[in-house]
C-alpha cells in the first residue's frame, strides 16, 4: 500500500520512505512484537455530514484520541486493520474506511512494557447514519464531538488528523 501511495507533502514523503525502510529491514514490522517498532493504524471517524468526529478516551494516555491500534495476524491489509480497530473501539459496525491512507505519523509509545516506535498509517472513515458508540464492557469510552469543539485533551496528532481529513474533502476545519 505504501509503495503506491502518493505522499501529499515532502514531510509525508520522508515518513513514507522511513516506513518502507523499516518494513524492508523488519519482515515482522507490522507485528507488535517487533523490537524496533511496528506499523499501527489510526482512524479518524466522521459522521456523514463531517460535522462530528468520533474520539476515544485512552485511559492509558489520559486524553481523547483518534481510534486505532495494532495490526493483527488475521488482518488482510491495513484497511482491514483500520476497519477492525474502529469497530472494536467504537462498537459501531459498518464503518467505511477510505482505501488510501490520509497521512503518516511516527511516535514513541509504551507497548508491552517497552518504549517503542509506532509507525502510524492514518485513515479517514465514515460511520453509518445515526451511529451510536457502544464500546465493549471495560473498553475505553468513545464519544462524538463537534469538529470545531474537540476536547481540550485531544493531542496535536489527533487535531492534525482531523484537519487533514477535512482538507482532503475541501472543508475548513
Amino acid at each position: 500500500m505504501l509503495l503506491g501511495w502518493s505522499a501529499p507533502s515532502a514531510e509525508q514523503e520522508r515518513l513514507r520512505t522511513e516506513f518502507l525502510e523499516h518494513l524492508a529491514g523488519h519482515p515482522d514490522g507490522t507485528d507488535r512484537g517487533c523490537g524496533s517498532g511496528h506499523i499501527t493504524v489510526g482512524i479518524v471517524v466522521f459522521d456523514r455530514a463531517r460535522a462530528n468526529v468520533l474520539l476515544t478516551h485512552h485511559r492509558g494516555l489520559g486524553r481523547w484520541t483518534q481510534l486505532g491500534g495494532h495490526c493483527e495476524t488475521g488482518d488482510a491489509d491495513l484497511v482491514a486493520a483500520a476497519r477492525r480497530e474502529a469497530a472494536e473501539e467504537s462498537g459501531i459496525p459498518g464503518i467505511e474506511v477510505e482505501p488510501s491512507p490520509l497521512r503518516l505519523d511516527r511516535y514513541r509509545a509504551r507497548c508491552r512494557g517497552r518504549d517503542l516506535l509506532h509507525f502510524d498509517v492514518q485513515f479517514a472513515a465514515t460511520a453509518p447514519p445515526r451511529a451510536v458508540p457502544e464500546p465493549a464492557a471495560g473498553g475505553d469510552e468513545a464519544r462524538w464531538f463537534p469538529v470545531p469543539a474537540l476536547p481540550f485533551s485531544a493531542d496535536d496528532s489527533t487535531r492534525s488528523l482531523v484537519r487533514h481529513a477535512l482538507a482532503r474533502r475541501g472543508l475548513n476545519p
